[in-house]
This record gives C-alpha cells, sequence and structure tokens, in this order.
C-alpha cells in the first residue's frame, strides 16, 4: 500500500513535492546542526584515535616514543593553524563544498597512510594532511552553525564540540578490536574508506544559510567587534592565548600518551568490562565525559560567568590529575579518573570561542577564533612529542604528571584573576589599540 504524504494540501507523492518536503526539512537549523555534529564524529579520528594505534606503530618502525609523537603534534598543529585561512574560504565559497573537501583530505589521509613505509610519511600524510583536511572541515561546521543560532550561539556551540568529543566513543571499541585482528595498516585502509563514504553523504544534506539568514547575519555583525588586527594588539588576547595553549598541553599529553602510560603502569591488558580492557574503556569514557563538559560547563558559563566556570573546572582537573597520578597502578581507577580529569577539562572548546566572541564582539568572530584556536596546536606539541621526550629523559612519568596538574592550578588562577581584570579593562577602552 502506498502512503501519500501531505505537503501544503496536495499529495507529495509526485517527486518534486517529495524534493521540496525534503529540502524544507534539511533547511531546519537544528538538522544542520545535526549533520554537522555527525561531520566532527568522523574528522575526530585522526586526534581521538591515534592512540589506540602507537603501540603498534613503536614496534613496526622501532623509534622513540617522542618522535613518534610528532604525528599527533602535526594533526592538532596543522588542524589548528589552517582554521584562519579555512575561514576566509568558508567566507568566500560555498561552505558545503569546503567542508566536502575537507572531509575527503582527513578521512583520505588515513587511507594513503596504510602505505606510509616511514615514519616520514606518515608525517605528511596522516599528521598534515590528516590535520589540514580535520581543520577546513571543523572551521566550516563551526561557521555554518553560528551564522544560524545566532540567538543561541552558546548552546549549539556546546552541542556542535560535544560531537567532536563524543563521536570516537562509537568506533573506538570496533578500531581497536581491528588493529589486534587485522594490524594497523588494514584498519587504516578499511576505515578511512568507510569514514570518507559516510562523510560525502552526510554532507551532502548541508545547506548554506540563505539570504535572510545572511541579511541577519550582516546586521548583527555590523554592530560592534574587533576587527583581527586591533585584537591581536590587545595583551588580553595574548593572555587568553598562553592560557588556552597551557590547558592544551594538559589533555594532549593524556590523549596522545594513555595508551603508553597505561603499559608501563603495568594494566593496558586487564579486561574490565564486557571483554573490553583498560585503555579502550578509558578511551571511550573519555569521550563521553570530554563530549559532556563541552555542554555541562558551557551552560554553567552563563549563570557563572566565563571566568569564574574556568576557574572552576581547571582547579578540578589539577585535583583529578593528582588523584590519578596516585592511583594510575589500579586498572578500575585508571579508567574512572581519566574520565573525570576529561570532564574537567573538555569546556575550554566552547567556553573559549564564546569568551573570544563576548570579548572582541561579533564582528570578525570566525576569524578571530580562528587565531586564537591556533593556542591548541602549541599546546599539542608540549603534550605530545616534549611530553614524551621529557619522560624520556627523566625516566619517569612522575615530573610530567605533577608539571600538568601545576599548569592546570596555574591556569585557574590566572582564569579568577588577571583574566577578569584584564577583560573588564579592555571592555571600558582601557586596552584598545
Amino acid at each position: 500500500m502506498q502512503i501519500a504524504l501531505r505537503f501544503r494540501g496536495r499529495s507529495s507523492s509526485d517527486p518534486a513535492q517529495l524534493a521540496l518536503a525534503a529540502s524544507s526539512i534539511l533547511n531546519n537549523r537544528w538538522v544542520q546542526l545535526a549533520l554537522c555534529v555527525l561531520v566532527f564524529f568522523i574528522i575526530s579520528a585522526p586526534q581521538y584515535l591515534w592512540p589506540l594505534f602507537v603501540l603498534p606503530l613503536l614496534k613496526k618502525y622501532a623509534v622513540q616514543l617522542s618522535e613518534l609523537q610528532i604525528v599527533f603534534s602535526l594533526v592538532v598543529v596543522c588542524m589548528t593553524f589552517v582554521t584562519p585561512f579555512a575561514g576566509h574560504l568558508h567566507d568566500r565559497y560555498h561552505t558545503k563544498w569546503i567542508i566536502a573537501a575537507g572531509v575527503l583530505i582527513c578521512s583520505g589521509s588515513w587511507v594513503l597512510a596504510s602505505f606510509a613505509n616511514s615514519v616520514f610519511a606518515l608525517y605528511l600524510i596522516y599528521g598534515v594532511l590528516g590535520g589540514l583536511g580535520a581543520g577546513t572541515a571543523y572551521i566550516g561546521c563551526t561557521g555554518l552553525v553560528q551564522k544560524r543560532f545566532l540567538d543561541k550561539r552558546g548552546l549549539a556551540t556546546g552541542i556542535l564540540m560535544s560531537g567532536y568529543a563524543v563521536g570516537p566513543l562509537l568506533t573506538t571499541y570496533f578500531v581497536s578490536k581491528a588493529v589486534v585482528a587485522g594490524g594497523v595498516e588494514a584498519t587504516l585502509f578499511r576505515y578511512g574508506l568507510l569514514f570518507l563514504a559516510a562523510g560525502l553523504v552526510i554532507v551532502c544534506g548541508l545547506k548554506d544559510p540563505g539570504q535572510a539568514a545572511a541579511a541577519s547575519i550582516r546586521r548583527a555583525v555590523a554592530e560592534h567587534g574587533a576587527s583581527t588586527a586591533e585584537m591581536l594588539r590587545t595583551p588580553v588576547f595574548w593572555l587568553m592565548f598562553v592560557m588556552m595553549a597551557m590547558i592544551t598541553t594538559c589533555g594532549m599529553m593524556i590523549t596522545s600518551n594513555i595508551a603508553v602510560i597505561a603499559k608501563e603502569y603495568g594494566v593496558d591488558g586487564e579486561i574490565l568490562f564486557l571483554g573490553i580492557s583498560t585503555v579502550p574503556l578509558a578511551l571511550m569514557l573519555d569521550r563521553c565525559t570530554n563530549g559532556a563538559s563541552r555542554i555541562l560547563f558551557g551552560s554553567l558559563s552563563d549563570v557563572l560567568g566565563r571566568e569564574n566556570t574556568l576557574g572552576l573546572a581547571f582547579g578540578l582537573e589539577a585535583l583529578f590529575m593528582v588523584l590519578w597520578f596516585t592511583q594510575v597502578s589500579n586498572p578500575t581507577l585508571f579508567v574512572i579518573l581519566s574520565g573525570l580529569v576529561f570532564l574537567a577539562w573538555g569546556e575550554l572548546f566552547s567556553i573559549f570561542p564564546a569568551l573570544c566572541t563576548d570579548t572582541f564582539g561579533e564582528r570578525n568572530a570566525s576569524v578571530n577564533f580562528g587565531c586564537l584556536y591556533a593556542s591548541v596546536g602549541i599546546g599539542s606539541i608540549f603534550g605530545g612529542p616534549v611530553a614524551a621526550l621529557w619522560r624520556e629523559s627523566a625516566g619517569a612519568w612522575t615530573p610530567v604528571f605533577f608539571a600538568i596538574a601545576a599548569l592546570d592550578a596555574l591556569t585557574a588562577i590566572l582564569a579568577l584573576t588577571l583574566l577578569k581584570k584584564m577583560r573588564r579593562s579592555y571592555q571600558y577602552g582601557g586596552y584598545h589599540a
């Protein structure tokens, strides 16, 4: 029996009417947000699934950990430093096709990396290409959502950013099993093709904001806001840049080295839940708490204020880091406390975009945040290869853990004191260039 849908009082069994109905649904901003979240699920894979490849790649290439972790840093550095340039592309050309190009490059880097026969080739393919592709799609989805949610930008950004953290939760278990069963090369090839096909299908549903939305944006952004050049001349921007780099270092150290830490403390092979061992289970929990953090603390910052929320979250992270290190040899607490660390860490990706726009206005919000987001690349260098190099020279993770906890505590203090004071002075004209 044929079920005929109704659209505007007429049968929509006609293909043209069905197409019109589908277009109307796709133009809904919440549907567009959901599609962007799905894109984030895919482009987060090179960063958040990297720990699953570290141990087998160390064995394959017979290199030091610090040398291999350059791959991870290149992903994040290239992703963050391409965002200002990609932001201009998205403003000038059709956003959906730029996002499609980013997905193609990001997922294709996994396919090509499966054929890499040296660490240097892995740098260029997995690191550089993967990062450039992810960054291009990342800033495009972020800009698309911000343009469609002028009235609920904080909530929408928090939901979007949670997708970047939660996405690997869906694939961590399967990718970890695939690495064990078929090796790194086969896993990269198969999942790279899967991500590529899924990503391009999702992007087909994306819609650039219509003329009405664009006009609304032009009216809103014309009201106020610093230019990028003006922003870069303010001390408060550089304080925010340093703080974001410091706190990024903390999370990236764990993200890139968690498998190695688990192995060194003898908990990597423990089976804890439903046949899942310590590291995959920790990564899955970390993705959940990381995603929840972006919505939870993002919403809380609307009530408590940005600086107060940052101070609370980073203070908790310092505490959880110390507790995690003292219990790192306990597989159950290893998983639970790593999840708590990410619960206190993930909010920087929802609060700092809002903080940047709060401080410097809407007129150049996308490009301005792209400049601030470059700090994540700096943090990835210190959290990835530099932390690994320090561990190699010290012979233990102890100094690294306590340095990370100290950075957390210092960032919390800066948020509650100096950042508050400098933002207030800037908003009253004290730091205008």
